[in-house]
């Protein structure tokens, strides 16, 4: 006759507990029937928070951004004044944003000088009227939640779940608002090409560390151009007159200054030289 223990019996028990927790976890589900922006535009100022049955642990998140076109592209591009991650708990509570045009502007501002330093400069040729705000739910491997499942298995369910063009449907919401900017910045880009590869002649540049002058891009007596080189100091700057490439490296023939704009002279710099740097378009 086999003689159970009370000890034995709790064991069965707790392990049985154990095993029917770690499967119920395992089909665990977020169920998501609600997920909806709630805005109020004041002035300059957009109040925001998000109206959603989600858990406050949940990932998002959140970005406005406004629309426009490039010059001689029909490509619709997005600048963005705010992007930010974070928790359904912190956004149930409106958030107080700035969407004014000092702000549109200094944000697009940065985006034509980024493209310029990568030889990808852009004019404008119209901005959008309508700001756009996004609010989507962070993909499930960037979750602190398990009940989100896995990227390749999604445990989210729910109305709220939208299709995607790409992709299988998420939890998203976005929305439009008229916030016309104030004398739109049209027109041409405000840089020229920053991209040390690809200086434009005619345009005046300020470096940001000491640059070698060279007198010639090739000389018959390297020793003797080494002996005649001046420096550009980090600040002072060059106007860039002409472009010539020596076997797929631009050399660029410049008439140099230092920082109180007092000329050093003329002659080659090397666009070796140049990269690295954070060259800047002299105002």
């Amino acid at each position: 006759m086999i003689n159970i223990t009370k000890h034995q019996t709790n064991l069965a028990l707790f392990v049985f507990l154990t095993i029917t927790s770690i499967v119920a976890n395992s089909n665990a589900q977020i169920v998501c029937n609600q997920f909806k922006i709630v805005t109020k535009l004041t002035g300059d100022t957009l109040d925001l928070s998000l109206d959603t049955d989600l858990p406050d642990n949940a990932v998002i998140f959140i970005t406005i951004s406004r629309g426009y076109l490039e010059n001689g592209n029909s490509t619709r591009y997005s600048v963005e004044c705010f992007s930010e991650k974070g928790i359904v708990g912190e956004w149930r509570s409106k958030h107080r944003i700035s969407v004014g045009s000092k702000v549109w502007k200094s944000a697009l501002r940065e985006k034509q000088e980024k493209m310029s330093r990568l030889g990808l400069g852009f004019d404008v040729a119209s901005i959008s009227d309508k700001i756009e705000v996004s609010m989507a739910v962070a993909a499930p491997k960037l979750q602190t939640d398990a009940r989100f499942g896995t990227d390749d298995d999604s445990k989210v369910t729910g109305k709220a779940l939208k299709p995607r063009k790409y992709g299988k449907p998420w939890v998203v919401d976005e929305i439009e608002i008229d916030c016309p900017l104030d004398s739109p910045p049209v027109g041409k880009s405000p840089f020229p090409s920053l991209n040390p590869l690809e200086l434009e002649a005619g345009q005046t540049y300020i470096v940001t560390k000491q640059t070698p002058l060279m007198p010639s891009h090739s000389p018959a007596d390297p020793i003797a151009a080494l002996q005649k080189m001046k420096q550009i100091p980090e600040g002072g700057g060059f106007k860039v007159h002409d472009t010539f490439n020596k076997k797929g490296n631009p050399w660029y023939r410049v008439s140099a200054f230092d920082q109180r704009k007092e000329q050093i002279g003329t002659g080659w710099i090397n666009s070796t030289a140049l990269l690295g740097q954070q060259l800047k378009a002299y105002k």
